[in-house]
């Protein structure tokens, strides 16, 4: 799979020929299809309900780590890559053994998950302030638009690009950490729930819309510049 179609993927964009375009389907399939949607809402959503029912920290992670380590074996079961559930079932893990340990209460299973959006924000706003932000070089495998870092304004626009993304990050924190310092667990496990696959499908959407104005405008400005030296 070349670069470009990597990309893509992430990005959740589909090929039509030598063309990108944004469907429903392949933004589905970028956040793991129905299988993924469903792995990132329900174990938070059962973990809420068992907790606002048993208010009991064991029951709550066991609900949510039972569901999670289904859809483990169900990737295992669809022959999906080993270290993908491996990793995730590490996760789990980690999540419950927080929650579970000697002082630990139910909202400790949601701290991996802080340290997770704080590492890729971190590398997004760093790859900003170093000028290299890394939505240029998405725009740069998926359009060729191999000097974006030598002109100025194109490199702002993905500098902006590149901020929604940290935005997104530092929003799920500024939610989310204050109602886990309040032990609102509740709450804190419906907020993971709506601001995880759901939120990040929105963001893909927008993030193609902003980058195909800025290839469509490259596009309109290298017609213009053709057309002048044709003139000329």
């Amino acid at each position: 799979m070349s670069k470009r179609d990597q990309v893509a993927g992430r990005l959740g964009l589909a090929k039509e020929g030598e063309d990108l375009v944004l469907t429903g389907s392949s933004l589905l399939a970028s956040i793991g299809g129905p299988l993924g949607i469903l792995e990132a809402v329900l174990p938070a959503t059962a973990f809420s309900v068992t907790y606002g029912l048993s208010r009991s920290a064991i029951w709550a992670v066991s609900a949510a780590v039972g569901l999670s380590f289904v859809f483990i074996l169900i990737r295992l079961f669809q022959r999906k890559s080993l270290m993908q559930a491996l990793i995730g079932l590490a996760a789990v893990g980690l999540a419950a053994f927080l929650a579970l340990r000697e002082g630990g209460q139910a909202s400790d299973y949601f701290v991996p998950g802080f340290f997770t959006n704080a590492s890729y924000g971190s590398v997004l706003l760093i790859s900003v302030i170093l000028k290299r932000p890394i939505l240029g070089y998405a725009g740069q495998f998926l359009f060729g638009l191999d000097h974006w870092r030598a002109d100025k304004p194109l490199r702002r626009k993905f500098q902006v690009i590149t901020l929604i993304w940290v935005l997104f990050f530092s929003l799920r924190l500024l939610v989310q950490v204050p109602l886990y310092f309040a032990d609102l667990v509740e709450q804190l496990a419906m907020a993971r729930a709506i601001m995880g696959a759901p939120a990040y499908a929105g963001l893909l959407a927008l993030t193609w819309v902003l980058l195909r104005r800025i290839q469509q405008a490259k596009a309109v400005d290298y017609s213009s510049n053709s057309g002048g030296n044709t003139h000329g």
